[in-house]
């Protein structure tokens, strides 16, 4: 016989509803059994009334034909139950009769007129009931009793529970298995990893760091963007530790009961002191680490600064042979009490970054060794072209471009679906409904203004131009997604006017074709004139002003002629960088039309194709900071 649970489920609902309607059945008829008196305890005079009484029930008369009789002495037999009376002449008539509550009438004196007139006498039991309203008497007896039964059952549970709750059991901090991940395991997160390194000494060897007097590491805090790997790097440093791990988020403490927060970090601890060595794991750690103060504290606030002040204590009452390390992560470090972050406790501030170029190609890399991936994928241009995403991020675009790549039945993920899914990810959305309303002119005045960002950005050496597409995402209706070889953050005076001109060279390639411009221009120019403010005010490459920058000036020293210098040679640098753009359209106008053509066919154009329609550039790169898209915005306020 197959074991219950390989049944199937309605097989088990049906064999788990029999078996309720079983023993159901089995204590109705207990019920009705026990009201039963056993026949072996009467006499068979009483049994007779008892087994045949419908034929007196049937037949009622009044008490005083029953005495009557009594006097004449046709009684033969007579039965009583309480004041019931079951009669049976000497003629073989029965009958019956209710007798009256009078203390000295005929109830008292029927023993002595059972002697004087000889009939037998003898008390019964009887059952007026049917056998139907008997059981059915039966079961509302014994439904009643298993209400009670579950009463009593469900409010013992909830004591348990509350008891429970109330000391801080009702959320118990499972002991995971020892993590196998290692360092190597988690790409990029260089600078945190530097950092653990210290921790992960000292759990490894303790007694040769406590032979010296040294101090044992007690916390460590994570502090990065949401989707660096701050859960994996806490899950890493257990694994190079050997350590026990144990995982917990900041809600963990939270409780319906005031004070059973309390209870739960005395519980988290002492699992970590009775598994040591052990790695506690905090996750959203500044939901739990940002003390309430003033005079007026609310109750959920009050009960949080208990629970960060038993979370003190503990961490202070950690021995230096306990072994056992506190890591929380957290996305706001600026909202951890400050008694968390001294020496002592979490000792260790560890920033988690954004992955820089390098580590999303290995990112990269290692999603796609996931997926069914096409053979020639571009991964260095997916990496230039992903800069600002996190671990999460490239995994999620990874995985969009999966589905893309299944929904149009297609035997592997390719590059197009890959930059596909990315464009989703950058620009907010896929491609928008507003591509249904493009009118001819519409297209080709959009085409020529992408054309113009990738043309001058390529001649103007502002970057590697990855990618030119027409399809509306989000409010952009189309990109121009330019890349940088790096990312290291310094910007010299001729990059920065090649952004300026890449940022114009949209509005000036409608200029030249059409004769007029649109408001697709206003991003662009609102992008390039905040540039000019800044090279101008603050970042020393002003003519006016030298060495001095207007950000270390105090606002009262600014007035307006201040103001008026600033924004004057601001609008110069713009116009020297309108007239080299200017310049690199002329000179490339068949470039220019060549890829307004390919736009308008393919709407998108990238890779191979798009090289090979851009002219040469007349410098070369420069190194640039994070990569940069431009886009033609249908709105006044526009993404790039």
């Amino acid at each position: 016989m197959k074991p219950f649970k390989t049944w199937p489920r309605w097989a088990r609902y049906l064999a788990g509803t029999a078996a309720g309607i079983l023993v159901l059945a089995a204590a109705i008829a207990v019920d009705y059994h026990t009201g039963t008196a056993s026949p072996g305890q009467k006499t068979e005079l009483a049994q007779q009334f008892e087994r045949e009484a419908r034929s007196w029930l049937d037949h009622p008369r009044d008490v005083s034909e029953f005495e009557q009789a009594l006097q004449q002495g046709r009684v033969q037999a007579v039965g009583v139950d309480g004041q019931r009376v079951f009669v049976t002449t000497r003629g073989g008539e029965r009958y019956s009769t209710r007798l009256l509550s009078a203390q000295e009438g005929l109830p008292a004196r029927l023993e002595a007129l059972s002697r004087e007139h000889g009939f037998a006498l003898t008390p019964i039991d009887v059952d007026e009931r049917s056998t139907t309203a008997r059981l059915a008497d039966s079961a509302s007896q014994v439904i009643q009793r298993l209400a009670g039964l579950l009463t009593v059952a469900v409010m013992a549970l909830l004591a348990v529970y509350l008891v429970r709750q109330t000391q801080g059991a009702g959320g118990k901090a499972q002991l995971a298995e020892k993590p196998d991940t290692r360092f190597d395991d988690v790409i990029g997160a260089a600078e945190a990893k530097a950092a653990l390194q210290q921790v992960t000494a000292f759990m490894r060897q303790p007694d040769k760091y406590l032979a010296l007097g040294a101090r044992p590491p007690r916390g460590v805090l994570l502090e990065g963007p949401p989707g660096t790997g701050k859960t994996l790097l806490a899950r890493a440093l257990a694994g190079e530790c050997g350590a026990n791990f144990i995982a917990v988020d900041g809600s963990y403490f939270s409780s319906m009961f005031y004070g059973a927060g309390i209870g739960k970090v005395r519980e988290l601890f002492a699992t970590a002191r009775k598994h040591a060595p052990c790695i506690v794991f905090i996750d959203e750690f500044d939901g739990i680490g940002r003390r309430a103060a003033g005079s007026k504290v609310a109750a959920g606030q009050s009960e949080e600064n208990r629970i960060i002040n038993k979370l003190l204590v503990e961490m202070d009452g950690f021995s230096p042979s306990d072994n056992v390390v506190v890591v929380g992560a957290t996305n706001h470090v600026g909202n951890v009490d400050e008694a968390l972050k001294r020496p002592g406790r979490f000792d260790l501030v560890a920033r988690v970054g954004l992955p820089n170029v390098n580590d999303r190609h290995a990112l990269f890399r290692l999603c796609l060794s996931r997926v069914k991936a096409a053979s020639g994928i571009d991964v260095e241009a997916l990496a230039r072209s992903s800069a600002s995403l996190s671990h999460a991020d490239i995994t999620n675009v990874v995985n969009r471009a999966t589905v893309l790549a299944a929904e149009a039945d297609s035997p592997a993920v390719t590059q197009e679906h890959l930059h596909r899914a990315l464009e989703t990810h950058q620009l907010g959305g896929e491609v928008s409904s507003v591509k249904a309303m493009f009118t001819p002119e519409a297209r080709h005045r959009i085409a020529i203004h992408e054309s113009g960002h990738a043309i001058v950005a390529h001649v103007l050496a502002a970057g590697t131009v990855e990618r030119v597409t027409i399809e509306p995402r989000g409010h952009a209706l189309g990109v121009t997604f330019v890349t940088r070889p790096n990312e290291v953050p310094l910007y010299g005076e001729q990059e920065l006017q090649a952004r300026l001109g890449m940022m114009l060279a949209g509005r000036e390639a409608e200029l030249m074709t059409f004769g007029n411009t649109t408001s697709g221009a206003s991003d662009d120019l609102k992008r390039a004139s905040e540039l000019a403010i800044e090279m101008v005010s603050s970042m020393g490459f002003s003519s006016e002003f030298g060495l001095l920058s207007l950000q270390g000036v105090p606002e009262r020293l600014v007035g307006p002629h201040i103001q008026d210098k600033v924004l004057a040679e601001a609008r110069a640098l713009l116009e020297r960088a309108q007239a080299r753009c200017r310049e690199a359209l002329h000179q490339h106008r068949d470039a220019l039309h060549r890829l307004t053509e390919a736009l308008l066919r393919d709407e998108t154009v990238s890779g191979v194709a798009l090289r090979a329609l851009l002219p040469q550039p007349q410098a070369q790169a420069l190194p640039h900071a994070p990569a940069l898209r431009v886009a033609m915005d249908g709105a006044a306020s526009r993404s790039l």
